[in-house]
């Protein structure tokens, strides 16, 4: 078999065995290559959009234990000191008072809004939580198609580089048959026009490179492109089709809706609790004298009851106020249903399309490479033409960058349906 021959085979043969992945760490071996794992742990350490969700679940969590405090008494101290004069200058009196109070004050009936409050803060927190999920999700999402993106411009540029050298040796080997006087010199500048575009390609896939790597630092909340990554494109089997309508009701943003309605539900139970009396308890124990320190005892027990019965109509203004705004949160819960029911279906098929599409491909990137074989063996012993030999090498380098894209494509639609469930990658902490 001719040099250039052997030579092509063996390269085509690197090529298709050629792991994802593996040109990065040897570019920058320097630097220790990140892994997926290693992504999404620092970007939920490092990303402001986590740290403020964070702390919106921490506000809303201060103001459901805030609202507890209306079911317990308050107290309160206090203490005064004061000296007056009374009278003309000649006989004026000149007298001090010391006062010192304790009380206590206990809510026995306010219509229900304390209890409608705290539902309502209660709600307003699991809004919050849901918030941070899909936060989570997003993020996870985001830096996993990222990743993605990284290992598929690291493997472009191996494959891109790895067909620049196979265009050469076609391009040296239809120049010797020219040479020779086999091959007539339109297939020769062919061939140079291939090589020519397989070098674009590599130097467009080095740009894409560049990119890829600023948006992954942009994911994981750096100010500088992420160096190296370790990783394969792994494309996993989609599980099982899912109970859409159960799996809709633990979507975040369902749940989020979900919570809106309750918190709206309490806010109308807060504003009807106007039309009612408010009663509450209140005791003190004081002293109070004209020396420090005060000896005389006093002390009181005492009910208030207190009613507006007509505070102008806002109270009417505040409810129908309410009442609009539970209706609303709950055609918006109805909407984000149907639409979370539509999202989850089209996800999940766009994630088993991709996942088969990559395993077709497969089968054709093989088919291809046996023709391709068989084809330079012919066309070297003059048992094939250059056009057909040219259609099958072609079809091989196609072939093999659509294997490239259809593995990544199947696991960025496995990223966009764990986005769509509201899953995330992230670590707990």
């Amino acid at each position: 078999m001719p040099t250039i021959m052997r030579d092509r085979i063996i390269l085509l043969t690197m090529l298709a065995a050629l792991p994802m992945g593996s040109v990065m760490a040897v570019e920058t071996n320097q630097v220790p290559a990140l892994t997926l794992d290693a992504c999404l742990a620092e970007a939920a350490r490092r990303q402001p959009d986590i740290a403020a969700a964070k702390e919106a679940v921490q506000r809303a969590e201060f103001q459901y234990k805030a609202a507890l405090s209306a079911f317990l008494p308050q107290l309160s101290a206090n203490a005064s000191a004061s000296r007056s004069r009374a009278g003309v200058s000649s006989s004026a009196v000149v007298g001090d008072d010391y006062t010192a109070n304790l009380q206590a004050q206990e809510s026995l009936y306010t219509g229900g809004h304390d209890t409608a409050l705290l539902n309502q803060r209660r709600a307003e927190r699991d809004l919050a939580r849901e918030q941070l999920q899909q936060a989570l999700a997003q993020l996870s999402a985001d830096v996993h198609t990222a990743f993605a993106s990284l290992l598929y411009a690291v493997d472009a540029i191996a494959q891109t580089t790895a067909i620049v050298k196979l265009r050469a040796d076609d391009a040296g080997l239809v120049e010797l048959r020219y040479e020779g006087g086999r091959e007539h010199k339109g297939n020769l500048l062919l061939m140079q026009a291939l090589l020519n575009q397989a070098r674009f390609d590599e130097e467009s896939a080095r740009r894409t490179l560049g990119l890829a790597r600023q948006r992954l630092a942009r994911a994981l909340g750096r100010e500088q492109a992420v160096p190296a990554v370790s990783g394969m494109l792994t494309v996993v089997a989609p599980e099982p089709e899912p109970d859409y309508e159960k799996l809709t009701g633990s979507v975040p943003s369902v749940r989020m809706a979900l919570a809106q309605v309750r918190a709206a539900s309490a806010g109308v139970r807060v504003a009807k609790s106007e039309y009612f009396p408010t009663i509450s308890a209140a005791a003190g124990y004081g002293r109070n004298d004209d020396v420090f320190l005060p000896q005389n005892n006093n002390w009181s027990v005492g009910v208030q009851l207190n009613y507006a019965f007509f505070p102008g109509g806002r109270n009417i203004m505040d409810v129908r106020s309410a009442q609009s705004d539970e209706r609303r949160f709950g055609w918006l819960l109805r909407s984000q249903w149907q639409q979370t029911l539509v999202d989850l279906q089209q996800a999940y098929n766009a994630w088993w399309d991709a996942a088969q599409q990559s395993h077709v491909q497969q089968q054709f990137l093989q088919a291809a490479e046996l023709r391709a074989e068989i084809a330079r063996s012919q066309y070297t012993s003059g048992l094939m033409s250059f056009d057909d030999w040219a259609i099958i090498e072609n079809d091989l380098i196609a072939q093999q960058k659509a294997d490239l894209t259809a593995r990544r494509d199947a696991v960025l639609a496995q990223a966009a349906w764990e986005k769509a469930c509201g899953v995330s990658l992230l670590p707990l902490n």
